[in-house]
């Protein structure tokens, strides 16, 4: 896109420089993505006239086809940037496009400084909004030329004379059907394993291929679930985790990587959450090829870490600890993804203490791989997730990628003191590197990742006659997550939470998805779980907007988000009572999950529980209530007489703690089932004691379950796409 020069924009409190592809506001960098910059360019030259998405389109993604899609996404990445104003700037026309309504003057010069590049994520700042994508080609290979020459000096050091960012390319290494996982090249580069569901997408096994053209050959063909393939530094073996029906134990094999037996290490507890939330490389292998490193839960006693376990030997032994945290909910998140660098004196790996709540530590390592230090922060904070990270062949600079809580992320780089392992300046955003999550660097300088699209959408069973199945199409739309929905007292609305705003935020709509509308701006941290109150003027739900997670109550009409607990603890998952008076919730002030409640305006609280639970809701008359044991996959729900106290055992099989719903009769839940798209719609009826399968899921399960208001539609959210494709770039320095 051309340029003319001194080309100079104010609308508002704000100044585009399309020159230095800068914009500021009130003289403060604004953090833009290039795509996103240029959709404002494009607006701030149209003068007020509606642009049809046709022409945006072509000026986005000239010559190539995209779609629709992609634009809406940088629309909304372009409303968040800029913030409340551009909800009357960017005006949406109906079916034709947008408008650009801001008073726009162009000025020779701008009126304040310049900063010479866009704000980057650091260690101590909110990261910036991540772009998505699908998985074709014309897309990345869009976006890799448009990172400016000056951000590429801004972050070179001077005894650093790597290749520009600008000038790498993102090329698609597979494009199969389903979902290719976590890849490990060879040393050299020449090769890469890969976790993929196969042709038919039926079972996750361990694949080979070149590192361009070819088929994929397939290394292991057990039933169950094989993951984190991880090369030997030799280049001979490929270690990889094959799991059992849930991810909380995993057998540890070695297989030649050219094919041959297979030959098991030992079970493993792995440390980290849901795999079809948080996929996550945990494999990583000593420069010596003689240890293993592997973030696990040695046992439930002790805390969570970063072991060796040898590979050709019975010894284990333990590298890092996460410390005990009263801002951490339970046991399952710990230290996962360690990489080392070649000479095996700094192991990164990140630290994990809640949902998207994670940091890169980096640990300095002796001669014999032992802590010769304590752990040093490098990147990461509450408002983004780590997903996954690898070190540059010269031992210099980390590559992570990073999002939001189940939003989208991005590639980024961080240069790093060689002596203290201290951060030299604030990450790079990398031109390349959409939807990234997990990430291998050979040491030629080649970069595989993994990228995955998933769109979660709402399905509703008619419950007077559920054998017709889900009804088609999906509720509403988007291809963001929609996930945790509630249904208005009236019935009138929906109240839901969705990260089609590029952050998981509270959406409002009408009962059929028509007319959403955002309602909350928290940025990136976990925002979930809206419940309307009992008179439909207030929306409860939960957010780690200030690190833990809280309670907030959302007074709808006006907008007003009003903070209700405010301790280091953890407070979600919470349900009113059914007079309005009471607000019960999962809290970890024991050490573990329990069931808490406070006064509907806040005050002090009161356990419920002793022996764990989540997202409890009341009976229809309030004698008993109902909740999940555990916010985990699977769980159970449980029963606690208000008036004796007494809890017994209602129904196993729960697939997670926010996937059921309490009606007059009995309980409607998403069942686990024995893989994911196995799960079904239950009913457990309280008179029989007797559970009944209503409708199968047809796609596997996603979170919360909401009940109509007149009793005869069942909401539910589901995964209805998801897909994950391996991306290559070469000549990474």
């Amino acid at each position: 896109m051309a340029t003319p020069p001194g080309e100079v924009y104010e609308f508002g409190p704000y100044c585009l420089d399309a020159d230095r592809r800068v914009v500021t506001r009130q003289n403060q960098p604004v953090g833009l993505a290039p795509k996103t910059f240029e959709l404002l360019l494009v607006m701030v030259r149209s003068q007020g006239r509606a642009i049809s998405k046709q022409e945006l389109m072509a000026s986005l993604w000239p010559g190539t086809f995209v779609e629709e899609a992609n634009l809406s996404f940088q629309v909304s990445m372009l409303r968040k940037a800029l913030g409340n104003g551009a909800l009357q700037w960017i005006e949406t026309v109906p079916k034709h496009g947008y408008r650009f309504t801001a008073d726009v003057v162009r000025v020779s010069e701008p009126n304040g400084t310049l900063a010479p590049t866009p704000a980057v994520p650091s260690a101590a700042q909110p990261t910036p909004a991540a772009w998505r994508t699908r998985k074709w080609l014309a897309v990345l290979l869009g976006s890799a030329v448009l990172v400016s020459a000056v951000s590429v000096m801004l972050f070179r050091t001077p005894s650093r004379q790597r290749q520009r960012s600008a000038d790498l390319t993102a090329m698609p290494l597979t494009a199969y059907p389903g979902e290719e996982l976590v890849p490990s090249l060879s040393p050299d580069g020449s090769l890469v394993a890969f976790s993929w569901n196969g042709p038919r997408q039926d079972n996750f096994d361990i694949y080979l291929k070149l590192a361009g053209p070819g088929e994929p050959v397939r290394l292991t063909t057990d039933p169950a679930r094989d993951d984190k393939p991880a090369y030997s530094p030799d280049g001979r073996r490929i270690a990889f985790l094959r799991f059992a029906t849930t991810d909380e134990s995993a057998d540890l094999f070695v297989v030649p990587a050219l094919g041959g037996a297979e030959r098991r290490i030992g079970t493993i507890a792995p440390s980290y959450g849901p795999r079809h939330v948080r996929p996550l490389s945990h494999l990583a292998w000593t420069p010596d090829g003689k240890w293993l490193a592997v973030g696990i839960v040695a046992s439930r006693a002790e805390p969570p870490g970063i072991w060796l376990i040898e590979v050709d030997g019975p010894n284990r032994r333990r590298l890092t600890t996460t410390q005990p945290s009263t801002d951490t909910p339970n046991e399952t998140f710990g230290d996962v993804s360690p990489v080392f660098t070649s000479d095996g004196r700094r192991l990164a790996f990140i630290r994990e203490t809640g949902p998207a709540i994670n940091a890169i530590y980096v640990l300095p390592l002796s001669s014999d791989i032992t802590p010769a230090g304590t752990p040093v922060r490098v990147a990461g904070e509450t408002r983004s997730g780590i997903l996954g990270l690898a070190w540059t062949p010269d031992d210099g600079e980390l590559v992570f990628a990073s999002g939001g809580n189940l939003a989208p992320s991005r590639l980024y780089r961080i240069t790093l003191s060689a002596e203290t392992s201290a951060p030299l300046g604030p990450p790079e955003i990398l031109p390349f590197g959409e939807q990234a999550n997990a990430i291998s660097i050979a040491r030629t300088g080649r970069v595989v990742y993994a990228t995955q699209f998933r769109d979660t959408a709402f399905r509703r069973l008619d419950l007077t006659n559920p054998a017709k199945g889900p009804e088609e199409p999906a509720l509403g739309g988007s291809t963001f997550d929609e996930e945790t929905p509630d249904y208005s007292p009236d019935g009138t609305r929906l109240a839901f939470a969705s990260t089609r705003s590029g952050t998981e935020e509270i959406w409002i709509s009408n009962v059929d998805g028509s007319n959403p509308r955002q309602m909350t701006f928290m940025g990136g941290a976990t925002c979930a779980n809206p419940q309307w109150s009992p008179d439909g003027q207030k929306i409860l739900f939960n957010s780690r907007a200030e690190g833990s997670a809280n309670l907030y109550l959302l007074h709808w009409p006006t907008g007003e988000v009003q903070r209700l607990t405010n301790d280091p603890l953890d407070e979600a998952e919470a349900r009113w009572s059914r007079d309005g008076r009471t607000i019960y919730y999962g809290g970890n002030a024991t050490g573990r999950l329990e069931i808490w409640k406070i006064p509907a305006e806040g005050g002090r609280p009161t356990q419920v529980t002793r022996g764990g639970g989540a997202a409890a809701s009341e009976s229809f008359d309030s004698r008993f209530l109902y909740y999940a044991k555990r916010a985990a996959s699977p769980t159970s729900i449980w029963r606690k007489s208000l008036s004796s106290g007494e809890e017994t055992l209602v129904v196993e099989g729960l697939s997670y703690s926010l996937n059921f719903v309490v009606a007059d009769r009995g309980l409607y839940f998403l069942s686990q089932g024995d893989a994911l798209k196995e799960a079904s719609i239950e009913f457990f009826e309280y008179n029989s004691g007797k559970t009944r399968t209503l409708a199968p899921l047809g796609k596997p399960w996603w979170f919360g379950v909401a009940l109509s208001r007149d009793r005869q539609q069942l909401l539910y959210s589901v995964i209805d796409r998801a897909d994950s494709n391996l991306m290559l770039v070469d000549k990474l320095q």
